[in-house]
Order: structure tokens, then sequence, then C-alpha cells
């Protein structure tokens, strides 16, 4: 029976709170929370783009099965402070729970100054037509009488509490505030305090008097809640109770990849969200590899060199110089700088360069929302580098997909020897999910480092031909210094000899678009495009990146209302699946492309490679996260015919 319910468990949760306010260290000890109990998670943190203050939140998914996106309305929020309770007040189901600081019942929006002059209006708007006054007293008051469970933690008062328990003063516990809050929300939902107590001394491990604190302060909220409100029914044990798992957010996964891809040098300027991935690597230089890996690489440990350059345009050239040398060479950058990057990477493109560029997507144009979500680089990507620059662009949809087309990318840029564009995005960057350690196996993908010359020639002074017309298209090439070789921007013959002999000019643009087209025959049809659920289903979702985890739960949830629908998702934007993805889309009765940009993007290149026009479209443009919920209400609105287009808006 405790194995039933807990295969029916599916939680979704809120913490809101100042930027600053410990928003993303709370969410994290909550998805461990969840995880020690043998649960799957999937959380997002949105988050403004200026340093502190302004409003911050954690949407957090739980389930016995893995969770692929968020969705509204939440079973718990947690409020921080009083903009969270304005801002997600009519998020929390009629039978969720508001967890909030009693000391702020008496705020006024209008005390509030981080919120913005339009949401603020807005606000206040929506409260007065539902007769509620913009008093944070009045706004729970309305939330009781709709059945929403509202809790007052006096917390002030509990931490003056674990102060003297712990006899210390105020200040020096002041954090621990968070820990009684989520404590407190776990608590209500049905977890124990040995669960919330196991994730404080994984996530401050080592840290023993911050350990202790936190314990404390768990234990006298979960006490005060017990004494007042009463606790949640236990939930049982997850399916993966006892189990050695992971968590990691897109930007880590990214990372994890590339280190075992043999990087060994990633270049970069700090731009969100892409640098949270080159932190990562400057904070771990030094990774032990597995047992496979150190007998295929002479070493138990890789070493990479995270390099911070001027600007976007030293980053790309940087990684090209790297590469030139016979380092495995990346760059890590975002919608602005890969702007930058577009004359490196047309040079990389005709001195035939392996390098990889890293790129995370967000809300364009121009700066745009830098912390926020967008799919808007999709055709840059494909037309990036002036003049006919053929190269390979692949697009990921989940973590685990990410991970691995990490290491496939570094392979491609070597084995074809030209730039390769790896698109992610902030959804990626910023959401956490758990999985098992051996969804990321290091030994499903070989590193081949393709016609790659590592012996000096045995006939010194001997001219290389570093363009060699071969009949693959692909020229053996070596590190600079092993060889006598010339690497030009300018139109060369096979030497590397400028030229602008006409003939040459011809062989050499047909060279690199050739092997491009080779390697659009030798890579697998699943590392371009996949398709999910039934093969027969007549109804066709198409879309990229990681719209995927949102579309596949909704087709989930279509699929209880008797609608079969299946998801094309594209993965290879060059060279590009033409005739797979022709053929199932001109087999289906109705097409629906679903992507975050307002142009859509894969519309227009499916159009483009394929003559297939798609009518029915969905898109989001709020910058916001795309949720299971809003998905499935979308597609189910076209699919009856209701709406050719339409735009989701959910999320604060």
């Amino acid at each position: 029976m405790l194995r039933d319910l807990s295969e029916q468990i599916d939680l979704s949760v809120m913490i809101g709170g100042p930027q600053g306010g410990g928003i993303e260290s709370s969410g994290q000890m909550l998805l461990r929370t969840f995880m020690i109990k043998g649960y799957d998670v999937f959380g997002i943190r949105e988050y403004h783009s200026n340093i502190m203050g302004a409003h911050s939140y954690y949407n957090i998914r739980v389930k016995s099965v893995k969770p692929r996106s968020v969705k509204l309305p939440v079973d718990g929020l947690l409020a921080l402070d009083a903009e969270t309770i304005f801002t997600h007040y009519n998020e929390i189901s009629g039978n969720g729970y508001l967890i909030y600081d009693t000391s702020t019942e008496g705020t006024k929006i209008e005390r509030i100054a981080p919120i913005e002059v339009e949401v603020k209006e807005r606000i206040k708007n929506d409260l007065k037509e539902a007769g509620i006054e913009p008093i944070i007293s009045d706004v729970i008051k309305y939330l009781s009488r709709k059945g929403v469970k509202t809790i007052g933690l006096p917390l002030k008062d509990l931490l003056r509490k674990t102060a003297e328990k712990l006899n210390t003063n105020l200040v020096s516990i002041s954090k621990t505030v968070n820990t009684m809050s989520l404590t407190a929300m776990v608590s209500l939902l049905g977890f124990n305090l040995k669960t919330v107590e196991k994730a404080i001394n994984y996530y401050f491990s080592g840290r023993k008097s911050i350990i202790e604190a936190n314990v404390e302060a768990a234990r006298t909220s979960f006490e005060f809640v017990k004494e007042n409100y009463g606790l949640g029914k236990e939930i049982p044990d997850g399916p993966n109770r006892g189990k050695t798992r992971m968590v990691a957010t897109g930007n880590d996964v990214v990372a994890m990849g590339k280190v075992a891809g043999g990087l060994t040098l990633e270049t970069y300027y700090p731009i969100t969200p892409a640098q949270d991935e080159a932190f990562y690597l400057g904070l771990h230089r030094n990774f032990k590899v597995d047992e496979n890996t150190s007998k295929r690489l002479g070493t138990d440990k890789l070493g990479v060199l995270p390099f911070q350059a001027e600007d976007e345009l030293a980053a790309i050239n940087m990684a090209i110089g790297g590469a030139l040398a016979g380092a495995r060479t990346a760059t890590t950058t975002s919608g602005p700088g890969f702007s930058l990057m577009n004359e490196g990477i047309s040079f990389a493109v005709i001195a035939e360069v392996p390098v990889v560029i890293t790129v995370w997507m967000r809300a364009g144009p121009s700066t745009g929302e830098a912390t926020r979500q967008g799919q808007q680089d999709l055709l840059h990507s494909i037309f990036s580098g002036h003049g006919d620059s053929p190269k390979i662009v692949i697009s990921s949809g989940d973590h685990i997909e990410a991970f691995y087309d990490a290491i496939k990318s570094l392979n491609w840029a070597e084995k074809y020897q030209t730039p390769v564009v790896h698109l992610v995005d902030k959804y990626l960057a910023s959401s956490m999910m758990s999985f098992d350690k051996e969804d990321v196996d290091t030994s499903k993908v070989q590193i081949d480092r393709g016609k790659y010359i590592t012996e000096p020639s045995s006939n010194e002074g001997e001219r290389f031909k570093r363009y060699e017309l071969t009949e693959d298209y692909i020229s053996p090439r070596t590190p600079l210094g092993n060889r006598l070789m010339m690497i030009s921007s300018l139109t060369h013959n096979e030497y590397g000899m400028v030229t602008e002999d006409p003939v040459t000019r011809e062989k050499m643009l047909i060279k690199r678009l050739k092997k491009i087209e080779k390697a659009g025959m030798e890579i697998p049809i699943e590392d371009k495009v996949r398709l999910y659920g039934n093969p027969d289903a007549k109804v066709t979702i198409v879309s990229w990146g990681s719209t995927k985890g949102p579309i596949l739960d909704a087709i989930n949830l279509l699929k209880r209302d008797g609608i079969d629908a299946k998801l094309l998702h594209i993965r290879m934007l060059m060279p590009f699946p033409s005739d797979y993805v022709s053929k199932i889309l001109n087999s289906s009765d109705a097409v629906i492309d679903l992507e975050a940009n307002s142009m859509t993007q894969l519309a227009m290149a499916i159009k483009m490679y394929t003559g297939y026009d798609i009518k029915k479209k969905v898109v989001k443009l709020s910058g916001r996260t795309i949720m299971e919920h809003e998905t499935y209400k979308a597609l189910k609105s076209v699919i009856k015919g209701e709406k050719d287009f339409v735009v989701m808006s959910d999320g604060a």
C-alpha cells in the first residue's frame, strides 16, 4: 500500500524572497530533502538581473518518476517576504499551503520598493477586482476563505528560541530563518524531521557550526508546527530511497560533459547565464576520471584551463589559437557575446579550426533580459559567420542530452574540423534535476580526435598540405609547430598559401560544404532528431531545445483526454535532417510548432529546409519558464481547432 501511495506523489512547491536572501540555497536544500526521501526532483530558479533586493523564486516539482517540468498552481508557497505573497497569491492550489512570517502581516504593497511600477499596478488592480485590500493580512484572509491553509511563523520568536538553545546571539544565526520556513513546509507536506536534518548535513557538509545552527533551527520550527498546526500525514519513502544519485544544474552537467570529452581549454567573458559553466570549471580544474577513461587517456586526472578573456572577440580567437596549437577547445557565451564572435566563427570555418561554441540563450534581442528564458538564437546560429559558413549546430533538450552533446560536440568539431555551435538556454542553466549516476556514463561516448597527426615529419622542411583535397573532404591536421604549414583567413590552396585562383576557390568552398554534408550522413539519426510518443499519432508537435520536457508532460495529459499526439524533437539544425522531418510532417493530419520566440524560428527553418509550412503555432514570449499546465492547455486549444496561434503567459 505504501508503495502504491509513493507512486502517486506529484508535488509542486515554490520558495520566494528577495534576491540575495538565500533563495538559491533554500531551493537546493529543499531539492535534496525530497531526494533523500527517495523522490525525483526538477527545480528552476527565476531571478532578476540585478544583484540584490528584487523578487526571486524557486519552483520545484517532486515526483516518484522523473519530472521534466514545473507547473502551477503549487501545493505550497514558502514566502520569505511580503512581496512573494503579493506576487504569487493566485498561484497556490485551493487546498495548498502558504507559509509566511507573521511580522509581514501589516505590510502594504505601496511600502514594497523593489516591485516594478507596472507589476505593482497590475497586482493592485487584480486585488481590487477580487475585493481585497492591498495589505498582506487581507490577502491571507482571502486565501483562507478559498481553502488555502495559511501557516504563520513568528520567525523572530523562533529565532530567539533557537539562539537560547545554542547559547549564541541572534545575528550569528539570522540566516537560519530560511531553514525554519522550509522545515515548516516539508513537515506540513508529510516529510519527517530526520530527512530535513540529513539534507542540512549534505548541503553544509564539513561546516560543523553552520550544520548545528540549522539543525537546531529546523527542530524549533518542526516543534512549533507540530504544536500549533499539526503535521502532515507522513509520505512513504519514494522508489529511489537509499540509492546514490546526483542533482545538478544544466551549467554543471555541460561542464562535466566537456571534461569527460577531453576539454583542455575553455575561454569565456562573464555573461549570464553562460558564466556559471566556466565558473564550475574554475572550481574543479582537476577532475578524477573513471577507470575506462583513465585507460584511454593514460592518466587518472584531467586538467582544464578556464580562461577569462577581456571580451567575447578575444574569447573566440583565444579558443581558435588553442585549437591550432592542439588543445581541445571550447568557448561559452550568450546571445550578445555570440554576436561579437561572428568574425571569429567565420575565420574558424575557412581555416577549418575545430572549436565548440556553447551558446546559453536568454531573452533578447540586444541585452534584453539577462536572466530570463528565450529561444531566439536558432537562426543566428545557423547563419553565424559571414560568407558561406557551413558548420554543425546542435541543440539539447534536457540535462542528460546536454551532457552527451557536450562530448559529441567536441568530437564532431575535431572529426569534421569545423566550429560546432551547441545551443542550450537559461531554462537548462538555472534548473536542477535529479538523475542516476548511470545517466551520465562516459564510456558511452569515446573521444574521437579525427585525422589528428601527433608525430613530427620525418622529412624536415617538407611543407604540410593542411587543406589537402581528399575523397572524404577532410584533411589531415597537426598542431602548430609540428609541421611546416600555413593557416590563413584568406582563400588559400592546399598548403594554406593565399590565392585568388577561381578554380581553387571553388574547390575549397565545395570541400567545406561537403564535409558538413558528410557529417549529416554519418551522425546517427537519433543525434539529429527524435520522435516521442505513439509514432502513428496523427497530431505532431514540433519543437526544439528545452521545450521538450513540458511538451512530453503535456502529451501525457492529452492522452488522458483521449488525444493522441507525438513530439518531433529536432536536435540538429545544421546539417538538418530534412528527409526524416519531411516524412513525419507530411504523414501527419495536424502539425503544431511550439517554441519560445516570436518569429517561430524553427518553423522558418523547417520551411527553408523542407518546404513544409507549419500554420499552427504556440509560443511563449514573457521570458518565464514554459510549464506543463499551460503547454497542455495551449496544445489542447489548437488541436480542438479553437485557435491556430496561442501565446502562453503564465508565471510571475
